[in-house]
């Protein structure tokens, strides 16, 4: 796919936000931890218990872990598009204070391949 096709679709920044944003994650590294540390006892469990109860044990752990791990990672989604929302807003008024100078950088569009 060209880049034209993708700046069409809107999957792609305008070119004057290429590499403004902050790529940092935001993903809550502790509740990541302890979510891993819940999928691991929830997998020892399930070899452990070798078909008993106390495998089906470790399948509600794993589960639990399955559902908090998808919950962390869409709440870390959220929060990195409303940082890209906060983000572009400022940008918006740079370019905009820029060209009420007149040195605002000539920004030529990107063709693709």
């Amino acid at each position: 796919m060209s880049l034209k096709q993708l700046r069409d679709l809107g999957v792609l920044l305008p070119h004057e936000e290429w590499g403004a944003h902050d790529l940092r994650t935001t993903v809550n590294k502790r509740a990541l931890g302890a979510t891993t540390a819940l999928g691991v006892a929830g997998l020892a469990l399930m070899y452990v218990g070798n078909g008993g109860g106390v495998s089906f044990v470790g399948v509600g752990l794993f589960l639990g872990f399955m559902g908090l791990i998808t919950w962390i990672s869409l709440r870390a989604v959220e929060v990195q598009a409303v940082r890209f929302q906060e983000q572009r807003k400022e940008i918006r008024e740079d370019i905009a204070a820029a060209d009420d100078k007149g040195d605002a950088p000539e920004i030529e569009a990107a063709e693709g391949p």
